[in-house]
């Protein structure tokens, strides 16, 4: 059965005379979409609309999309989500937005989609799946301001170029919901990525004293070599201030010297937690 929904779906959208026309169809685009990943999602494999024609669905999401009803804007947010898409919607479609995140959670199949739980935490303040209606708290402009962050964490492909534009991240030190969460839950999340990396950044560039005290908690929590070496990388380039200098003094007095000098190589092939 699986194959054979597959077969088809392959045969369609492989037609060239479907693709000459359904690039002209902005109703079609989303329509096909949506039924494609409805297909995959109950019957367990990738929907094949969304690897052909992504640019198009991206490009018609992007839009006012007047012509195209609730129910669908909906709909493919909902199936985007589960393919780990996240990003800007317009304002006016906002609501049906939230409403497409609170159901891939209610769902209580996190585990079995794309979406980043990091993501979820700093977008909407998501621990686990089961708080969904949660997200509805969040509003508009902290989202997308939550989401700028991410993006220019997401950015970066070197720890070290990441810290070199630390003034590109300055901007967010009066947010206070990114700090928020970065202050309440950095243990959570904390691993070897870039998300991570912006957010050391931000607790470095601090002067308040309760940033300093994240990281000196973060000291406490018997961490992997590799995270020792991520944390000495940042504290070295942000040693200028006494409170920062204080933070490395204090990580060398808690860990190997050897785990902060000297590079730790992560294995990607295993979890990288705490």
């Amino acid at each position: 059965m699986k194959n054979d929904l597959l077969e088809k779906q392959n045969e369609l959208y492989g037609n060239l005379n479907f693709a000459a026309e359904i690039k002209k169809d902005n109703i079609g685009i989303i329509k096909h979409f949506i039924a494609s990943e409805k297909e995959a999602y109950e019957n367990n494999f990738q929907g094949q609309f969304y690897p052909s024609y992504h640019y198009e669905i991206n490009r018609v999401m992007s839009s006012k999309m007047s012509k195209i009803d609730d129910e669908d804007i909906y709909l493919a947010f909902y199936y985007q989500l589960k393919l780990g898409n996240i990003y800007k919607p317009l304002e006016k479609h906002y609501p049906l937005f939230l409403k497409a995140v609170a159901h891939n959670i209610d769902d209580n199949d996190l585990d079995n989609t794309f979406l980043n739980p990091t993501h979820l935490y700093f977008l909407f303040g998501i621990i686990n799946n089961e708080n969904a209606d949660s997200v509805y708290d969040t509003a508009y402009e902290d989202y997308t301001e939550s989401l700028k962050f991410i993006t220019l964490c997401g950015s970066y492909t070197t720890f070290p170029n990441l810290r070199k534009k630390r003034a590109r991240f300055i901007q967010f030190l009066e947010n206070e919901t990114i700090m928020r969460r970065i202050k309440n839950e950095l243990s959570l999340y904390f691993k070897s990525d870039f998300i991570t990396s912006g957010s050391l950044v931000l607790l470095l560039l601090d002067t308040n004293t309760s940033s300093k005290e994240v990281l000196y908690n973060l000291h406490k929590l018997n961490l992997k070599n590799t995270n020792v070496w991520l944390l000495g990388s940042f504290y070295k380039d942000f040693k200028k201030s006494d409170t920062n200098k204080k933070l490395l003094k204090d990580l060398y007095a808690t860990y190997p010297k050897e785990w902060i000098d000297e590079y730790q190589k992560t294995d990607w092939n295993q979890i990288d937690s705490l």
